[in-house]
């Protein structure tokens, strides 16, 4: 990709990924009540002054429900990429670097987590416990840890050889400090950035797939993109306004997430050169 090229995908995917945050943190303090929203007598109504993106087949405002919507994945998203992201770090960093039965045993546990198909044991937890979008990304972030320990415990392995590393070692640096600060964080920073977007990605997807599906992601009339893009199959295609826009939110937010995470993990790489 063109320097030009480049710089237009960054700040490009940048703007979404602002506005998707932006929309993240702002939509919990606006009242939304689904059931008041109700009114059959403006369903199905093309974008306009009164409804920026139309009506759904109950008269709601699409961008209203667009925006709250944003609820479903974005907390618990930012919950499964921190807990991944941390404990993959934490666990790769103590896999490449430790020995003995403390390495084993770590990394047994990764072994046997990353076994375990992932949107598979999601369904399978969330039909044997209540489901709920916060089990979801919990289990989502848990069945992340090991590829990111993966990446991590790869990169340790190979800074642990290095001359500055050894130097650290020989001044009497501590462990914690060596692997916390001059390994993950001034070393595998573009690697965790990567890995956390994607996870976030992630859970957006599984959310609206199972949102979509109707039996354990968010129900109606509680918004979710996934059961927007539901109405279709209700519709029989009537009517475009209550499912495409949620359609594209998803792809282009999924998109926009991986790219930008992608382009910043790439200039901090460059950075760290």
């Amino acid at each position: 990709m063109g320097g030009r090229a480049e710089r237009i995908a960054f700040w490009g995917s940048g703007a979404i990924v602002a506005l998707v945050i932006a929309i993240g943190l702002v939509s919990p303090l606006i009242g939304y009540d689904p059931a008041a929203a109700v009114d059959y007598e403006q369903k199905l109504l093309g974008p306009g002054a009164g409804h920026w993106l139309g009506t759904d087949a109950q008269g709601r405002d699409v961008a209203m429900r667009l925006m709250k919507g944003t609820e479903a994945f974005f907390l618990p998203g930012l919950m499964a990429a921190g807990i991944a992201t941390m404990a993959g770090a934490l666990l790769g960093a103590i896999a490449g670097y430790a020995e003995g039965w403390g390495r084993t045993l770590v990394v047994g546990f990764l072994q046997l987590v990353d076994t375990l198909p992932r949107l598979i044991f999601i369904i399978l937890v969330c039909t044997i416990l209540n489901p709920s979008i916060t089990l979801i990304a919990g289990v989502a972030g848990v069945l992340f840890i090991p590829s990111i320990a993966t990446v991590i415990r790869r990169k340790v392995e190979a800074l642990g050889s290095e001359d500055y590393i050894l130097a650290h070692v020989a001044h009497g640096f501590s462990t914690t400090r060596i692997l916390l600060y001059h390994i993950l964080w001034l070393q595998a920073r573009p690697l965790l950035i990567r890995q956390a977007t994607y996870v976030f990605g992630y859970v957006l997807f599984v959310e609206t797939a199972l949102s979509y599906l109707g039996d354990y992601g968010v129900q109606e009339p509680t918004p979710s993109w996934g059961n927007m893009v539901a109405q279709t199959r209700e519709l029989g295609g009537a009517s475009a306004w209550p499912w495409v826009f949620p359609a594209v939110a998803i792809a282009v937010t999924i998109a926009a997430f991986l790219a930008f995470g992608n382009l910043l993990a790439r200039r901090d790489e460059e950075a760290i050169r």
